[in-house]
């Protein structure tokens, strides 16, 4: 209620603005109702007004209006005013009072002069604008679509999707129709998007920082085949190392074609990893090829049972496998929580890691939580598979391999049994590969560089505990990965207190050359070819 109140009146802030209209208003008001003619129509007036402002911010009425026409609009209910009725009616009211010709006249210019000073001319720089063509609209639209036009001919494409910024589309469709976009002017006016992949698509053309290798693939699966983009020439370097070619520019824009298509990227998956909306360390990550297979690792904390839902009935309700590394909290707890409520969400395979006991658990490591392991072990999961050390089998043409799940060998180096009883696993696409650690220690690292050796080499890393402790400096160095993904907040990335070590290894991964993503910038993404 609160909220409605204080939406009202920040909308009345917004229709008010800096002029001097309102304050005319009230004062036409007060003037009709001190005066003694017409008493009918200044009741009226007044009557109308207060009870305008009753319904308009008393909050039970607001929030009503407000959840019918939307807050963001809502400023517009105080059209329903008569400012301009009262205003003028007032004014030619204080006119024929007025005895002679002469004082109508002085008062005329001086009702005219108070509005001149009070208001802003509407014929300003801010609202008009000298037009550009003959169409009325943006030159830079009007080039933009004739050079796609030119191109598409030229190479004897009919289909021509274009991806452009938020100021562009409205007249990009107004100007030639024939070209296609993946989202209109409501995705600009925050409304949902419905196609799942044309919402990633504006969710990169609008995030601080682009990754142009995922919008490509999104691009790609969406049959955008044409991208108009502000001229910068590193940007265009980078667009052309994605699959982009220049077809044209002008003075502020190069407008591209995408030389990839959807079968360009069989064998190759988008890798998303997401990280928490609550500042805490936890591990979700959503693995996409372009056949529509859809695989899922972990999930996080109870709390984000919802979050994780929701983000997997975006992309797609159908998982074709879900992998949970280790029941702790930060891992399983969200999967633990929305399993036996999975409304629309379909999954045909649980891979998870037969665990000691939570008995053994808490007696080798007294200060560990097994609270949610117990909640996992009372679910009845139909699809669940244990995998163990050594598994290695194709996974919707993934080449899966497990190097480390719990058996009695974890209890040899360590007390942490469900840490370094995670699963350590390696998937590999046509060329690359990416090693998630889990949450694997540095107890473990000297034994799978032993036993693993080369095995484990990789072209990207998911850094053991979040980063945070985790495996040994050798170990990472040994991987060799160039991109590492570290599942911790912008708190704990910069840590310098000397309690935990993801700054140190942060450091340590930027040294060796990996590029290095954290929840700074979640949904981080990346191809593996």
């Amino acid at each position: 209620m609160i909220d409605s109140f204080k939406t009202a009146v920040s909308a009345y802030q917004n229709y008010n603005g800096t002029g001097m209209q309102m304050a005319l208003f009230f004062a036409s008001l007060i003037y009709l109702l001190i005066q003694k003619k017409d008493k009918d129509k200044r009741f009226f007036f007044a009557g109308y007004t207060l009870l305008f402002f009753i319904i308009c911010f008393f909050p039970l009425t607001a929030k009503l209006i407000m959840e019918g026409i939307g807050k963001e609009v809502y400023w517009r209910m105080f059209w329903l005013l008569p400012v301009t009725v009262v205003t003028a009616y007032t004014a030619v009211q204080i006119l024929m009072q007025a005895e002679g010709t002469v004082k109508r006249y002085l008062l005329l210019a001086a009702m005219l002069l108070v509005i001149v000073l009070t208001g802003t001319n509407v014929y300003n720089s801010t609202i008009f604008e000298p037009k550009q063509n003959n169409y009325k609209l943006p030159q830079d639209a009007v080039d933009i679509c004739d050079m796609i036009e030119q191109d598409a001919k030229a190479n004897g494409i009919a289909h021509k999707k274009l991806i452009t910024v938020n100021e562009l589309v409205n007249s990009i469709r107004q100007y030639d129709a024939d070209i296609q976009m993946p989202y209109a002017n409501e995705a600009i006016m925050g409304r949902k998007i419905e196609r799942k992949k044309a919402a990633e698509i504006f969710r990169l053309m609008n995030s601080e920082h682009k990754n142009w290798e995922a919008l490509a693939w999104y691009a790609a699966m969406e049959k955008c085949n044409y991208l108009a983009y502000p001229a910068d020439g590193a940007t265009a370097e980078i667009l052309e190392n994605c699959g982009y070619e220049i077809v044209g520019s002008n003075a502020s824009y190069i407008v591209y074609r995408l030389n990839r298509t959807k079968k360009s990227y069989n064998g190759q998956w988008l890798i998303t990893q997401y990280g928490g909306a609550d500042g805490n360390q936890l591990m979700f990550y959503i693995l996409q090829d372009n056949k529509g297979h859809m695989i899922v690792v972990d999930g996080g904390w109870i709390d984000d049972a919802e979050y994780v839902k929701q983000v997997i009935r975006t992309v797609d309700p159908h998982v074709d496998a879900w992998i949970l590394t280790h029941p702790h909290f930060d891992h399983i707890g969200a999967f633990t929580a929305l399993y036996n409520d999975l409304g629309k969400i379909e999954i045909d395979k649980v891979y998870a890691v037969d665990m000691a006991s939570p008995e053994l658990c808490k007696e080798r490591a007294p200060w560990d939580d097994t609270s949610v392991y117990e909640q996992f072990l009372q679910l009845d999961i139909e699809q669940l598979e244990y995998l163990h050390k050594g598994d290695a089998f194709d996974l919707l043409g993934l080449t899966f391999e497990v190097f480390n799940a719990y058996d009695d060998y974890v209890e040899d180096y360590s007390d942490d049994l469900l840490n370094d009883g995670s699963m350590m696993f390696k998937i590999t696409a046509e060329d690359e590969s990416m090693l998630f650690c889990a949450d694997v220690g540095k107890r473990m690292s000297d034994y799978l560089l032993d036993t693993w050796g080369d095995k484990l080499k990789s072209d990207y890393i998911q850094m053991g505990h979040h980063g945070n402790g985790g495996l040994k400096s050798d170990f990472y160095q040994f991987i060799g990965a160039k991109g590492a993904f570290f599942d911790a907040p912008e708190w704990l990335m910069h840590d310098t207190s000397g309690q935990y070590t993801t700054a140190k290894n942060s450091y340590l991964m930027s040294e060796t050359g990996a590029f290095v993503y954290s929840f700074a910038t979640t949904p981080n993404q990346i191809i593996l070819k």
